[in-house]
C-alpha cells in the first residue's frame, strides 16, 4: 500500500476511532478500574510479598531487573535513538532512504517527545515510588494521585513512569508502519508494548513504581505518536495539481 493510500485511509473517521477515541476509553476505564479497587496498593503488596519482603524490596539491586533491565534497558533504548538519529543522517546521502526521512524524523520526535513528556510530569507530580512507603519498609505516607495530597519531605519523582517510558515511546513504531507499510504496524505495536512492559513489570519488582504508573506513561507515550503522526503525516496537504495550460506553457 503506498503512503497516500495509508494516508486517506488514517484520515477517515475511523482512523480517529481506533486510535484516539478508543485508546482514550481504555485508558479512563483501567485508570477508574485501578483506582476503584485498590489495585496500585493491593499489587504492590502481593508482590512484596511474593519476594518474602520484610524490610524493603528484595528484588531491588538485583542483577537481572536492576543491571540486565533496568541499566541494559536504559542503553538499549539509547542504541535504538542513535539508529533513528544515523539513519535520518544518512537519507541525505542514500537515495534508498530518502523516502523514509519524514517517518525517522517523527519517530524521533515521537520517542523524545513522550520520554520529556513523562519527565515533566515526574517533576510536577510528588508522589513517591513503593519503595519510599511505610506499608513497604520505607518513611512515606502513601496518597493517591487524585487525593490532592503529597508528602513535602518525600522525595517523590515516581509519577509517571520514567523507565518504562523508554519502551512504550516505541508504539510510535505502529504509525511509522502504518505510514509506510501497513500491514507490519502490529508488529511495531507489539515491539513498543512488549519492551514498556518488560520495562515496567521489573521496575515493579524493584518497587519503583505501581501499576497506575505505567498505564499513565503508555497512554502518554500513544498520545505523543498520535499527535506527531498527525502533524507530520496528517495535515500535509497535497501538491496543487498543475493545469494542462500551465503544463503547456512550461513545456
Amino acid at each position: 500500500m503506498s503512503i497516500a493510500k495509508s494516508l486517506d485511509t488514517a484520515s477517515s473517521p475511523a482512523f480517529w476511532r481506533y486510535h484516539l477515541l478508543l485508546p482514550a476509553v481504555c485508558f479512563l476505564l483501567a485508570v477508574s478500574l485501578i483506582g476503584l479497587f485498590h489495585l496500585d496498593i493491593a499489587l504492590g503488596q502481593w508482590l512484596f510479598r511474593l519476594e518474602g519482603g520484610v524490610d524493603g524490596w528484595p528484588l531491588r539491586n538485583a542483577w537481572v531487573t536492576e543491571n540486565l533491565i533496568h541499566v541494559g534497558g536504559r542503553n538499549l533504548v539509547i542504541l535504538l535513538g542513535v539508529t533513528v538519529l544515523s539513519l535520518l543522517g544518512l537519507s541525505y546521502k542514500k537515495p534508498a532512504l530518502a523516502s523514509y526521512r519524514r517517518g525517522l524524523v517523527f519517530l524521533f520526535m515521537s520517542v523524545l517527545s513522550g520520554v520529556l513528556l513523562v519527565r515533566l510530569g515526574k517533576s510536577f507530580v510528588h508522589l513517591d515510588c513503593p519503595w519510599h512507603l511505610k506499608i513497604f519498609g520505607g518513611r512515606a505516607d502513601y496518597f493517591s494521585l487524585f487525593s490532592g495530597q503529597f508528602d513535602a519531605n518525600s522525595p517523590g519523582q515516581c509519577f509517571p513512569a520514567g523507565h518504562s517510558s523508554g519502551g512504550y515511546a516505541w508504539v510510535a513504531l505502529y504509525f511509522f508502519a502504518l505510514a509506510y507499510a501497513p500491514r507490519y504496524r502490529w508488529f511495531g505495536l507489539a515491539f513498543g508494548l512488549l519492551l514498556g512492559l518488560t520495562f515496567g513489570i521489573a521496575q515493579q519488582l524493584r518497587g519503583a513504581h505501581f501499576i497506575s504508573h505505567d498505564v499513565w506513561t503508555l497512554t502518554i507515550s500513544w498520545f505523543s505518536a498520535l499527535t506527531w503522526y498527525y502533524a507530520l503525516f496528517l495535515r500535509r496537504q497535497p501538491e496543487p495539481a498543475i493545469s494542462p495550460a500551465l503544463e503547456t506553457a512550461r513545456g
